[in-house]
């Protein structure tokens, strides 16, 4: 839907031999002109905005800190519609625009700097249809356009960085070119879009405070404050630190539990409710971007799904826990995303004594897997309580915590509870058994394997290491087996998340890829106090699922000071 503008008569002129200079002069007379009588621009911006709003009572942002003129303007102009000034920036801005929103106008700041910026923060806080104007803004289709118009340009620089980034970027561009509308009245721009699809993403802390924003049926029903993270756990990492390195802050999270009613749940963790995408959707709820699998961002902030919702959803009555995550029968996202909620569900029955638990179907595992009913079970889940949902469902009553797990950012100290509580019960249904001391977790996976892995087992087994496979035991066998050891070792990755069970500190070795930069395994050690070692290959590129080879040259001597240092 793009649409070039039509070169004005002064862009003719400034073509034309020996008329440069004269064009040059009357723009400096025109801005001159506009600074000393800023009242006569702001009646035309006024008049902008009043002829873009296709109804009277139109609801209008006023991007600020703007002139008091300028609003007084608009008001004057459009006497009848909701004008607010839109005086924040950043999140407060975000929350406060998406509470009082769509928008019919908005009207930018004018000064330019900041323009991109400012438009991809608030662009899609505009209603289908609507108008986004931007003062002065025509030179952003020119042959010289600023940050704006390189957004606007599908074939404009792509900056240096992440290759998602790019791709993300190439995504919003092909968007904005396909369904954005570009006008030019005089020396000012005119945007609109047609996608009545575009939800708003809010993270945790913006989702509470919109509900004391906007009317909505939903409540928050408490929080857990915010506590220091647990300290950094001993250990080291080479024979070089990753990038990032294991050892940085661990941030701090304040934990809420909401009562929803009449979302739409997507299976694979995705929650929507009117414009906006709720909180609970995005896993890593603390990245700088909020990304999800099944969504096309437009923006660091709005996404619309990749498949849109064709129909309206079924009604799921009664009252549901939320636990699906966007990977659903996964072992390591059950262990690490899901149980991480759990400590939900007693509040849920005290809300509810028939409530359920939700989670949604993948195409890999459309029913639960025997170990995800196990593990529910020693949440106090009954396996008839468990409802999966095989495609988009209207719930009527949704009850949902936030994580208190979330690699790489952060944990929360009280999910120690949650792991000793749900590991004594795992153990509680084994049989005890003469556990090996020191035992090496292998994998018979080709997935980000080690290519001479039995050379690295074999260095372990001059240690004493005995070697296991997690898959071999039930959960609570492989609970009794992690408590029991003095030295717990293996590739990295979720056949040591079974150490979140082993409340008291035990060192633990993992060897892995260097970049496999994920933190689970910190994150769970800094909670109970374990010893954190991890040897780690260099592998080409920054892919995390890539098999790698161990250096016996270059690997070897830092592992062998580790295990010569075991008692």
């Amino acid at each position: 839907m793009s649409a070039r503008p039509v070169s004005g008569l002064v862009r003719r002129a400034a073509q034309v031999p020996g008329l440069g200079r004269a064009v040059a002069g009357a723009r400096r007379v025109r801005a001159g002109l506009r600074t000393r009588f800023p009242h006569r621009r702001y009646r035309e911006l006024a008049g902008l905005v009043a002829a873009a709003r296709d109804r009277d009572d139109a609801t209008i942002a006023v991007l600020g800190p703007a002139d008091p003129r300028l609003v007084a303007a608009v008001r004057a102009g459009s006497p009848r519609a909701s004008v607010t000034e839109v005086v924040t920036g950043g999140s407060e801005r975000h929350v406060a625009m998406a509470a009082a929103g769509p928008y019919d106008v908005i009207l930018d700041r004018v000064v330019p700097e900041g323009r991109r910026d400012r438009f991809e923060a608030t662009f899609f806080h505009l209603r289908p249809e609507g108008t986004y104007v931007v003062p002065d803004g025509a030179p952003e289709l020119g042959d010289h356009p600023g940050p704006l118009g390189q957004l606007l340009d599908p074939s404009g620089p792509v900056p240096r960085g992440p290759r998602k980034d790019k791709l993300r970027l190439a995504d919003f561009r092909l968007s904005l070119d396909k369904h954005v509308t570009r006008r030019v009245v005089a020396a000012d721009l005119l945007l609109s879009h047609d996608l009545p699809d575009v939800y708003v993403k809010l993270r945790e802390g913006e989702l509470d405070t919109y509900l004391g924003l906007a009317p909505t049926p939903h409540r928050l029903l408490r929080t857990i404050p915010a506590e220091p993270p647990p300290p950094a756990p001993a250990g080291r990492e080479g024979p070089d630190p990753r990038d990032p390195p294991m050892h940085r802050p661990i941030n701090e999270a304040t934990i809420s539990l909401r009562d929803y009613r009449d979302v739409v749940v997507f299976p694979r963790q995705m929650m929507v409710w009117d414009r906006l995408l709720l909180p609970e959707t995005f896993r890593h709820n603390q990245w700088p971007v909020l990304e999800h699998t099944q969504l096309v961002d437009h923006g660091p902030l709005f996404a619309r799904r990749r498949t849109p919702l064709q129909e309206e959803p079924p009604v799921l009555a009664g009252t549901y826990l939320h636990l699906d995550n966007e990977f659903r029968g996964h072992f390591g996202h059950l262990l690490t995303e899901s149980l991480s909620r759990v400590w939900s569900w007693p509040l849920a029955l005290e809300l509810d004594p028939e409530a359920r638990v939700l989670v949604g179907t993948t195409k890999k595992r459309p029913r639960p897997l025997e170990y995800e009913l196990e593990l529910y079970e020693a949440c106090g889940i009954p396996r008839d309580r468990v409802v999966v949902a095989d495609g988009p469902v209207r719930v009527e009553r949704l009850i949902s915590g936030t994580p208190m797990f979330s690699h790489p950012e952060y944990v929360h100290p009280a999910i120690a509870q949650t792991w000793r509580e749900v590991g004594d019960r795992l153990a509680d249904g084994a049989e005890d058994q003469d556990w090996p001391r020191r035992f090496f977790v292998s994998r018979r996976t080709d997935k980000r394997s080690c290519t001479n892995g039995a050379e690295v087992e074999a260095i372990f087994a001059e240690y004493g290491f005995q070697p296991v496979y997690p898959e071999d035991y039930s959960l609570g066998e492989q609970v009794r087996l992690f408590r029991a050891a003095e030295v717990i070792a293996g590739y990295a990755g979720s056949g040591l998340f079974q150490m979140a069970f082993v409340t008291e500190p035990t060192h633990v070795i993992m060897v892995g890829a260097a970049s496999y930069t994920m933190r689970n395994e910190y994150l769970m050690a800094a909670v109970h106090g374990h010893r954190l070692d991890g040897v780690f290959s260099r592998v080409p590129g920054k892919k995390v699922q890539v098999s790698y080879t161990f250096d016996h040259e270059r690997e070897g001597p830092f592992l062998r000071a580790i295990l010569d240092e075991l008692p």
